[in-house]
């Protein structure tokens, strides 16, 4: 068996790779990696390149989408480059401010063109193939294309789609809160302080760290993770956070 890892650089894309790792069962593991012109992209598909580094994977393939970048710009998403300034937060995070969030970075269908790129390489591959997966539970909450609703509806459009090949997409941590997510990362040795979440990032320290604002949503939500599960941050921020935040 095979798995397709659709690596964004990411703590819950990278936590998902080493469970993957940990689980023995995949024979070969290949990353998968998509740019659209994300404000992030120069930062995180460097961590992809340290991340298959640290973990031995061999076969990254890094494809470009152009077109998602301009289909997200005349969406007014602030997560590509043209676009607004994502939302910065200075403390709590609560429904108002997340949903606020959500609609500021949204990109059209993205999940659901990873995945359908995603299952033509996979049937490619050939075999039995895992669609490895980050989706969460915490962001489904905020983006339902993370949700468990969602990879249910398309493992059973997998039974059409794909032709000569088993393929399903696979998400281990569709139950996990970020909490939950950081206390796993500990368990497996995930080299979290290589991974990105800043929507974003101020570049990468000279030994390869992604330099994280530690005001937006998403810093916060894994500032948050990490203090309230194993009560440090190895993170690398812009500006000094404090830990009770």
């Amino acid at each position: 068996m095979k798995a397709v890892i659709l690596l964004s650089g990411g703590l819950d894309s990278t936590v998902a790779l080493w469970w993957a790792k940990e689980r023995g069962k995949y024979e070969r593991i290949f990353a998968l990696t998509f740019t659209y012109g994300s404000k992030e992209e120069k930062v995180t598909v460097e961590c992809t390149k340290n991340i298959t580094r640290i973990s031995n994977i061999e076969d990254q393939l890094v494809i470009e989408l152009p077109w998602l970048r301009e289909f997200a710009y005349m969406k007014g998403s602030t997560l590509v480059t043209g676009g607004k300034q994502v939302p910065q937060f200075s403390g709590k995070l609560n429904n108002i401010n997340l949903n606020e969030t959500a609609k500021s970075v949204w990109i059209p269908a993205r999940n659901l063109c990873f995945i359908s790129i995603a299952a033509s390489w996979a049937e490619a591959l050939g075999g039995d193939v895992d669609i490895v997966t980050g989706f969460n539970g915490e962001e489904a909450g905020t983006f339902p294309d993370n949700s468990k609703q969602f990879v249910e509806k398309v493992n059973s459009l997998m039974k059409l789609a794909v032709l000569e090949a088993k393929v399903r997409v696979v998400a281990p941590l569709i139950d996990k809160d970020k909490r939950g997510i950081c206390f796993l990362a500990g368990e497996l040795g995930v080299p979290v302080e290589y991974t990105n979440s800043c929507y974003e990032p101020q570049g990468l320290s000279p030994d390869g760290k992604p330099i994280h604002c530690g005001k937006c949503e998403s810093c916060t939500r894994r500032h948050r993770g990490f203090m309230e599960s194993i009560g440090y941050d190895k993170t690398t921020y812009n500006r000094r956070r404090n830990s009770t935040e």
